[in-house]
Order: C-alpha cells, then structure tokens, then sequence
C-alpha cells in the first residue's frame, strides 16, 4: 500500500527553504525600490519647496505646484514608452520653453535674444554668484519656468531604474538654489541626504541587497550630517562685493540702508546724530538713498539689475521742477542721497555709479569723507486736483512691479483697509485717506518689539506705535491692496538748515516713507508717519546729541507750503480743501518733503530719549532658556540613528559590554550564574591572547587546544594558534587561575552548584587576570 503521507525528504525542505528566501528577497528588492522613489521625490521636493518661499511672496505658488506635479505624471506616463535620450531631448526642450516664457515675462524679445547675450550671461552669474531669486524681474516666471525640467527628468529616471542618474537633475536644481543663497542649511542638508539615499536603496534593490544592510547606508547619510554641520558649503549672499550703507548696527539708518539690495525692519531702534552729508540746495527735501519695491513680509527688496550710470536718466512723464543740489560727504557714506527724481549727476565721486531699474543711484565705492557730487532733480510738485483726475491707466511696467503682495496677506488685512478707504473714490483719495488714517491712529515710538508675522499686517491690526519704516511699510501694503501702485522709499529728510540755502543732514534724519505712482505725473512722496509725533521725538535727541537746536519753530521756517496753513496747493496730499475727509485731519502737515522741512524734517526713527530704560531695570533674572529649533531636533536625530546605525553594523554595543566587562563583572546575583559569568568574562581575555572560542567548540576543548599551543610554542618557539598581535600572549592559558575559573564554571553548569564563596574568587580571579593584561593605570597594577 503506498503511504499518501511521506516525510518530506531534505530536497523538499531545501527547496522549501530557498523559495522562502526568495520572497522575502522579493519583497525586501520591492522595499528599497520604494525607498528610492521616495528619496528622489523628497530631493524634488527640497528644491521646489525653496521656490514656494519665492512664490509665497510674489505670487504663483499653484502654478509652480501644478507645473510640477503635471511633470511627474508625464514622467510616470512616459517612463516606459521612450528612452532616456529622448527624455533628455524632452527636458532640455521645457527647459528652453519655460526661459523663453521668463524672457517673453520679463520684457526681452526673442528677436533681439542674440543682442542680450551678454546681460543674460551677466544675470546668469549674478544669480550663481548668492543674489536672490526675488531681486529677479517676474520671479513668479522664472520659477514655474525653472521648475519643471528637472522634476520631470528625475522621476522619469527613477522609474526606469537609473538611480545615480536620477539625482542630477534635481541635485542640480538644488546646487544652484544654494548658490543663490536661497536654498537654506536645513533643505539643502534634505536634499543631499535624499539624493545620497536614492542611490544607495537604489543600489541595494539592484544588488539584491538584505535589510540588514540598511544600517551601512545609514552611517554614509550620517556622516554627511556631521560634515554638513562642520564645513559651510551654503552662500549667505551675494559673492561680489557690495558698497555697504550707512550708519552703526542698531540704528535706524543702519537698518534701512544696511545694503543696496535690501532695507530690513527691526525693532527698537536707536538714532545717531552724527553729521552724515551737508547739502547745497534752491529748495529742501527729502534726499532718498534708496527705492524698494518687493515686500516679504519682514522685509524689503530691490527687483532688478544695475546699470552703469553713463547718460542722463529718464525724468517722470509729466511736469516737474529742476532742483540742483551739491552734496558733500562729511563721513564714509555708502549711500548717493538726492532728491527724487534724479536726471543727471555730475563728479568724481559718482563716476563709477550704477543706477537701478527704479532710478535710484549707488556709489560703485563709498564716499570719502570731504567727497562732493552735483545733482540735477526733477522734483514732482502736482495740483491736487490733477492727482485727483490722473486716473489708472498706469504702464504695464509700473503695474509689475509695484503691486506685489506676499500670497499670505490675510482678508483681515484686506477688509480693514478696505474700510479705511470705502469714500475714496479715485487712487489719490485713497492714499489721502489711508495717510491720514495711520498719521492719526497710531502713535510714535522707537521702542517697540519686532513682529514675528507679516509687519504691515500686525502694525495695521494688533500694534499702537512704531516708527517711519512700519508707517511705510503698511501704507505701501495698504495701497497695493486697493490696487494703486507704490514703493518704499528711504533716505533721510531735509536736515537743520545752517546757512542760506545750506542743509546738514544726521543720522538723526534717517527716513522711510512712501511714494505713489500717478499716470501722467510720475512719483508722488506720501507721509503716513504722524509729523508732531517726529518733531517731539527729534528734539530730544538733538538736545542730547547735537549742541545746536535741530526743532526750530515749525511755522517760523521758509517752508512754502505753511504759508497759509497748510492749504497750499503746493501739497498734493495736505490741503485741507482736498482732503477726502479734511474734518478728521488733525494736523495740515503736507506729505511733500517741502511741507515738512519744519516741523518734520529729523522725525525718523527717533523716540523721546528714554530708549536706554529698556524696562528690565529691576527684572528678576530666570533660568537661561537655550532655544531649540525644530530642524535642529531633526538634525540630531538623524546624527543619533546614524550612531546607532554605525554600532549595528560594526557590532559596536557588543563590542562595547566585551570591553567593560573585561573589567567589571557588574551587580552579583546567584553564585552559580555569577561563576559562568566570570568564565565568559575570562574568554574574552582568551580571545585577545590567542584567539576566540570556535562555534561547537567547548569550553573545555578550548582550554586544552589552547594550553596545547602554549606548550608547543615554549618547545620550538613558534605558536601553532594564531595569537593576538596585542602582544598579550604569553602565558596566560597556563596560569593556575585559569583553570580555577574553569572549573567553578564546571560546577555550576554539570555539577552540584557552586557557594558564594567559590564565585567571588572565580571573579576575583579574572578581575586580577584583567588588571595584569591591561594597559590601563589600574591602582595596585602589577602589585602582587
């Protein structure tokens, strides 16, 4: 009779066994491929989310995220119907469209492309060389255009199993993010540790790899942290040398005018009344240093290239007055003050001058104290009445560049400036009443703290007082939202007039405030901050700083527009028969430099002169709190799973108990485990002199190939085990305690138990055999 139910035979089993294997290799092949998939789309997403910061500000974030995503599904779609060479030819061709979309945006035709050249190149190194993507003309373009190529090809060469090849696309994204200084430490850092680990899952799944050779790739990744935080590799800036601005850290005008590019907003603040330039001048008014037209949120930026300044600049569409000024330095300036707008300079000093995209001028080198230069101005002075008609037929440019709002802005914010100009029927009746809406709701103050949101927002919504850069900052927010396009302006107001038609201007004069574009007129200057306010504020510093008086009497001065009462028509922004609720004005201030020669000029920045009483007088000092930042919580728990990796690999934490063991036995219990583990605690000092146990050799088989070795070497010298090259040798294996150790171990395990007694000199044994071997200054070593 045949048996249905045989035993299966060792093939069965064997074969059993390898097809088990072989799923689990499977599914751990299928597990890194995943892996990798998912490194390459983080390292996509490191590069992208550092063009969502740019977008978050100018605009264009769904476009860049639809862009990319429509990329990786075309790439997913096409992964297995065309090759990598077409693939490539596919990518190059978006990359081209989408630069040719960024020069149609950004005004350079195709048909003088080849003209260009050289100012393309010029850009292209610029931005390789740390400026920032959002100094560029139409960012929101150049991101949606960079973007797509290389998701595209990344993910198409991911899924087609081209690991290391899958990285450079989007590693190069990202190299040259970081070379812009846009992309941070903590993206960059994510996406080196992605591309690193796209490659080695990637190499893993290729080669069949096992799980447990996770924790080598996990040490690389580890140590490219510990590099990362050890060696800088992330520009902060631009590479070329920039002309620094003006004034000390900590000072209004050494917030406002720190570089050319950008103008920061702090908080508290402090004014310096150090004579900066003295100024020659028919007509006095607010000499601006700098023009910014791209907000962040925290602070402001200049879009743009500079030009050499060679001809004379391009003065404003409508009529103006020519005003010349002749400026002396009277200390290192960083700056070209002038008043708006600039048409011709003329001097050694600004002969290496550059002008920007919105007409201002920046020294090539800082000026020399005793430096002079001559400026010829055309300085805007409209009847209100024509602002009032200017209507919003604005140039395409102007509209580009001056109604950007970071995507964050709130409703809240919208619907209370939308309050605040509900009578206003045309743009100038808009500017009016948001002017005189924060001249009077908000008071002046250099003290205040920093918001940690959007500026505009908080100093509109939530704070009571701030000085000229937040009265700005939210006026030019609050325009843009009404749709009428504005800039941010700085420099420094009129100065202390000293002798006829002579003004010495301070640091104590440093400035911001804000300028509206009408058609047919050009820039228009605006004054939100509260002009008494200022003058208050002015006086105690001069009195403090300065031995002459810089608050003369406001009505007391040349002033033109004061002549009756403010109601000059002079003052595009101030007369009191044009104002849009003239009933609600409290002051009759004009918004024009001249207007305020008097009763203005040194506002800025200045706070009455208790800024040294910070209120921490008599504060109890607490616990010193370190702030820890989420990435670095990330980081050192990367650095940690990196450690525990390496000592997985390497055997470390065995390793680690082997080599504290040698010396400690640790806590004693029952006698009978105390002894084995004074015997494992003595193989290991076999293991260094001779060599380790074998498996499936016993212990006491150990012992006598081992003593057998020493009694060899003794006859001819030569030992027939391998030995440690420690030099630890010699005759360890024959030494009495030897065989002491061994035999409690006996007892406890094949005999009748050992007492307490026995184990502790069977640990005592192997404590002095421990202390004799080693190198470490053990007290009483070598003592017998």
């Amino acid at each position: 009779m045949t048996a249905t139910n045989a035993e299966p035979t060792d093939r069965d089993t064997a074969g059993g066994m390898g097809r088990i294997r072989s799923l689990r290799s499977d599914s751990e092949t299928a597990t890194f491929r995943l892996l990798a998939l998912g490194s390459v789309l983080v390292l996509v997403a490191a590069y992208v989310s550092v063009l969502r910061e740019v977008t978050r500000v100018v605009g264009g974030t769904q476009t860049l995220l639809a862009v990319v995503g429509v990329s990786i599904l075309v790439a997913t779609i096409l992964a297995r119907a065309i090759r990598p060479r077409s693939a490539a030819v596919l990518a190059l061709l978006a990359g081209a469209g989408g630069f040719a979309y960024y020069l149609e945006a950004a005004g350079v035709r195709l048909d003088v492309l080849g003209a260009t050249a050289d100012d393309l190149v010029a850009d292209a190194i610029t931005l390789a060389a740390g400026q920032p993507l959002l100094q560029m003309v139409a960012a929101d373009v150049w991101t949606v255009a960079f973007a797509p190529a290389p998701a595209f090809l990344s993910w198409y060469l991911v899924l087609r199993g081209r690991y290391a090849a899958s990285v450079l696309p989007a590693g190069f994204a990202l190299g040259f993010l970081v070379l812009t200084g846009d992309a941070g430490t903590t993206v960059t850092l994510l996406g080196s540790l992605a591309a690193i680990a796209a490659v080695g899952f990637g190499e893993l799944e290729r080669r069949n790899g096992s799980l447990g050779q996770v924790d080598l790739l996990a040490v690389l990744l580890a140590v490219v942290l510990v590099l990362s935080l050890t060696v800088s590799f992330v520009p902060s800036g631009p590479t070329t040398a920039s002309t620094p601005g003006t004034g000390e850290a900590g000072t209004l005008e050494g917030t406002i005018d720190a570089s050319p590019e950008r103008s920061g907003i702090a908080g508290s603040v402090d004014l310096s009344p150090e004579v900066r330039f003295t100024v020659e001048s028919e007509q006095p008014t607010y000499w601006r240093t700098g023009v910014y037209d791209r907000y962040t949120g925290s602070e402001w930026l200049r879009s743009g290239q500079e030009s050499p300044l060679e001809d004379t600049l391009r003065p404003p569409p409508g009529e103006y007055d020519l005003v010349e000024q002749q400026v002396r330095a009277e200390t290192e300036l960083g700056v070209t003050p002038v008043a708006a707008e600039p048409i011709d300079l003329r001097g050694s000093a600004v002969e290496d001058a550059t002008v920007t995209s919105h007409g201002q001028v920046h020294p090539g080198s800082a000026l020399a104290e005793g430096e002079t230069y001559t400026v010829q101005s055309a300085v805007v002075d409209p009847d209100p009445g024509e602002l009032r008609r200017a209507g919003t037929d604005y140039p395409d440019e102007v509209e580009d560049y001056y109604l950007q709002r970071p995507e964050t802005t709130s409703s809240a914010f919208d619907e209370r400036t939308a309050e605040i100009a509900a009578e206003a029927e045309t743009p100038f009746e808009t500017a009016v009443a948001i002017e005189h809406y924060l001249r009077n709701s908000k008071e002046y103050s250099l003290e205040v703290d920093r918001p940690t949101g959007d500026v505009a927002e908080t100093f509109l919504l939530e704070m009571d007082a701030g000085y000229c850069v937040y009265y700005a900052t939210t006026m030019v927010q609050m325009l843009r939202a009404e749709d009428v396009p504005a800039r941010y302006a700085t420099g420094y107001t009129a100065g202390e007039q000293v002798d006829e038609d002579t003004y010495e201007v301070r640091g104590l004069d440093a400035h911001a405030w804000v300028e509206v574009y009408f058609p047919g007129h050009g820039w228009v200057p605006f004054e939100p901050t509260p002009p008494a306010d200022r003058e208050v504020t002015h006086e105690a510093h001069a009195d403090v700083g300065t031995d002459s008086s810089l608050a003369d009497d406001p009505d007391g001065t040349d002033s033109p527009a004061d002549d009756d009462g403010g109601e000059s028509e002079d003052d595009p922004g101030v007369t009191d028969d044009d104002r849009v609720d003239p009933a609600d004005r409290e002051d009759d201030d004009a918004p024009s430099p001249e207007d305020e020669q008097d009763s203005v000029e040194d506002d800025d920045g200045m706070e009455p002169a208790d800024e040294g009483d910070s209120g921490d007088d008599g504060e109890e000092s607490g616990p010193i709190v370190v702030p820890t930042s989420w990435e670095t919580v990330a980081l050192l728990a990367v650095a940690l799973v990196g450690l525990a990796a390496f000592a997985r690999h390497t055997d470390g934490v065995h390793r680690f108990r082997r080599g504290i063991g040698r010396y400690w036995h640790g806590p004693r219990g029952d006698p009978d485990r105390d002894a084995e583990r004074a015997f494992r605690r003595l193989e290991w000092l076999l293991a260094d002199a001779y060599r380790p146990r074998r498996p499936g050799e016993s212990p006491r088989a150990y012992l006598r190939a081992l003593e057998a070795a020493a009694a060899t070497e003794e006859t001819v010298g030569v030992a027939s085990e391998p030995r440690s090259t420690n030099g630890a040798g010699d005759n360890l294996v024959i030494d009495p305690r030897v065989r002491t150790v061994f035999a409690c171990r006996e007892r406890a395990v094949y005999g009748e138990g050992v007492d307490r007694a026995s184990a502790d000199a069977a640990i005592r044994a192997v404590d002095d055999l421990a202390r004799e071997r080693s190198r470490l200054p053990f007290p009483g070593r070598g003592q017998s």
